[in-house]
């Protein structure tokens, strides 16, 4: 049984539900196996877990939003 596992920031319901649809979805065609046979975990992390080039995700957010 293959297992696809996401980490990441937080999502709403209909944005995991989606997700996890299209995952499945692609990962059955290019594995020719039935979407049935996929799990699917979503491991969800606060923003001030996840960082990228030093800086925690809030801050990136926080000076992205201020940019726009």
């Amino acid at each position: 049984m293959p297992i696809i596992i996401v980490e990441g920031g937080q999502m709403t319901s209909i944005q995991k539900k989606e997700l996890i649809s299209k995952m499945t979805q692609l990962a059955s065609e290019v594995m020719q196996i039935p979407p049935d046979f996929f799990m699917f975990t979503i491991k969800e992390l606060p923003d001030e877990n996840i960082g990228i080039g030093g800086k925690t995700i809030d801050i990136i957010k926080e000076n992205y939003n201020k940019q726009t």
